[in-house]
């Protein structure tokens, strides 16, 4: 910094006259303004650069019962880490608990077999081809390791799952406020009971399109699927554990229903859900699932006799699905959070269980009880940017936060959030809150952070993530308030984090930022902020600015 500015009186027409063009002009008009256009009003423009210091964070739980997806599988990525992703659900009582719905003759008897159990997860998928005789499908959601059979399938890697009878009770409401929803988070510990499947080996593949069972009476294979044949995975679980627990307590048609059975609550009481725990411990592949159409579906056979004589008249297959539903939540376990020794001088950044990176500006102090120390560089800056009088000079035309990826190579992640770490001060809670950007975009692709592509005079590709943050850096140079009286606060420590739906704001007063999380990817990113280096892909802050020149 160079341009000292002090004591300078504005011109009001002149100042009103760019007000206007500020008024009549879009974001993206504004940040093209000629700078020889301001200088014809008397007002000089410049850029200046600042460096920017950082250090990664372990992330060590998210938010996960508000998932829109859940993970399944190991995620091994070596450049950040490897996750391992289990989930908790509770079932749901079908809408018909009787064991059978038929009107019976009263001259007979219905007694119920069980057939088999099968745990259901719908992928995400699409159509790939249509054809005469069926559609093929491909999966959309897998990050992992894939083959290519000879029909042109993806093919991922598989891995081991046990599925555990739950022992906690997953409480909706927060037991210490029941006004409000329970959290669970990504790192929380579950008790269990009856093991309902030792070690299923999961393949990954847009063929499994049907899972099977065997008839208990007559030894015979049966088929299922879904009705557009599209592709799921699907776990065979304890058929004796759910002929005791479930289908011997259902009741005849017209019966009396139990009290495990009456309501949803004395149902989840009675039976608390499924833990699916992935074993696995070699990254293979993860898969995001909604689990908004996952099942577990007792199939059995109701066999028809006369009272009079004992003779089976009839044998009805029949199935009674409990869907997954209630309070779902993931499990997420760093096996490897440092498997190398880690460069100071990058930025590791990964979602779900992964890690984050703290930026911080003019020379950030996070010490607990040094919050609130503003900088003497942040104090200098100010003292260019404003008069005597505490009036701002400064027209602060855009201010940017760089990041270059780390490597050649294009990164698979799409976009990262940007948002600020309020600490703890005077006792209060810390919490993340968005930045002042986030509130006053018209469009919130203003702020960018998503990946873009840039190839240089020589044809070289490079990738970097932009967040435009000139609404903030206006606000925290001008050191006032929203009321504008004069309120000398600190620049905030931001965090950088992978972006997840839900992210941003859903209105002018939905400031707080909130942890949910189930991307497993990373990405590495220069730091360039070492002893004497200039290279021009290093981390750094860009304000473009406008003064009078008078």
């Amino acid at each position: 910094m160079t341009i000292k500015v002090r004591n300078a009186m504005k011109s009001i027409g002149l100042l009103s006259l760019l007000l206007l063009l500020v008024v009549a002009c879009s974001d993206d008009d504004l940040n093209s303004i000629d700078a020889g256009f301001i200088d014809n009003l008397n007002f000089v423009t410049k850029d200046t650069v600042f460096e920017v210091a950082f250090d990664d964070e372990y992330i060590d739980s998210v938010e996960s019962e508000l998932n829109g997806q859940f993970l399944l599988g190991v995620y091994d990525e070596e450049a950040v880490g490897k996750i391992r992703s289990s989930f908790v659900s509770q079932l749901m009582l079908p809408d018909t608990i009787e064991f059978y719905s038929e009107i019976i003759h009263p001259d007979t008897i219905v007694t119920r077999h069980m057939d088999g159990v099968i745990l259901t997860i719908p992928y995400h998928s699409s159509v790939r081809l249509v054809e005469e005789d069926g559609n093929i499908f491909q999966l959309d959601s897998v990050f992992g390791k894939s083959s290519t059979d000879v029909d042109d399938n993806v093919i991922y890697e598989g891995f081991n799952v046990k599925v555990h009878e739950l022992a906690t009770f997953l409480n909706p409401l927060d037991p210490s406020d029941p006004s409000s929803v329970n959290k669970y988070y990504s790192n929380r510990d579950y008790d269990v009971d009856a093991l309902l499947r030792d070690e299923a080996a999961i393949s990954i593949s847009p063929l499994d399109t049907a899972a099977y069972f065997t008839k208990s009476l007559t030894g015979d294979i049966w088929r299922t699927s879904f009705s557009d044949k599209s592709p799921f995975m699907s776990v065979s679980l304890d058929p004796g554990y759910f002929e005791t627990k479930l289908l011997s307590i259902l009741p005849e048609k017209d019966g009396t229903v139990p009290d495990d059975l009456q309501s949803q609550e004395s149902f989840i009481r009675y039976m608390k859900g499924l833990y699916v725990e992935v074993t696995s411990t070699v990254g293979a592949s993860t898969v995001t699932f909604p689990l908004t159409n996952a099942s577990v579906d007792m199939h059995y056979s109701n066999v028809i006799s006369l009272v009079s004589t004992g003779m089976n008249i009839d044998t009805i297959a029949a199935v009674r699905r409990f869907d997954l539903g209630g309070v779902k939540a993931n499990k997420h376990e760093p096996l490897e959070k440092a498997s190398y020794p880690r460069d100071s001088d990058k930025i590791y950044i990964q979602g779900t269980a992964g890690s984050l990176s703290n930026v911080k500006l003019f020379d950030y102090d996070d010490q607990p009880g040094n919050e609130t120390i503003v900088s003497d560089e942040l104090r200098d800056l100010r003292d260019l940017a404003n008069d005597d009088d505490d009036n701002m000079l400064w027209l602060i035309n855009e201010a940017n936060l760089l990041f270059y990826t780390d490597g050649e190579d294009k990164p698979s992640v799409d976009k990262l959030f940007l948002y600020k770490k309020v600490p703890s001060i005077n006792g209060a809670l810390p919490y993340n809150s968005q930045l002042l950007d986030y509130i006053t975009a018209s469009n919130l692709s203003v702020i960018d952070g998503d990946l873009t592509e840039e190839v240089d005079e020589e044809g070289k590709t490079s990738y970097y993530y932009k967040f435009k943050i000139t609404d903030y850096m206006t606000d925290l140079l001008s050191g006032k308030d929203a009321s504008g009286a004069v309120n000398n606060r600190n620049v905030d420590n931001f965090g950088l984090k992978i972006y997840n739906p839900g992210d941003y704001p859903t209105s002018t007063i939905d400031s707080l930022v909130r942890t949910p999380n189930w991307n497993p990817r990373g990405v590495v990113l220069f730091g360039g902020t070492g002893d004497g280096d200039t290279d021009t892909k290093r981390v750094k802050l860009n304000i473009n600015y406008s003064y009078q020149n008078r």
